[in-house]
């Protein structure tokens, strides 16, 4: 049997700011990729794994 749990957190300002440092890195670094992969696609390049 699976079990699912619903968690919910409600930081104060000092956390807030850390994950919003956090997010904003994660969405630089996927921005990143994705502009990498996209240009590899259409040079016509095979995708490294």
């Amino acid at each position: 049997m699976k079990a699912r749990y619903r968690y919910r957190i409600y930081p104060t300002t000092a956390p807030k700011t850390k994950l919003a440092q956090l997010f904003g890195c994660v969405r630089v670094v996927w921005n990143d990729s994705l502009a990498y992969c996209q240009q590899n696609y259409k040079l016509g390049q095979k995708k490294n794994n």
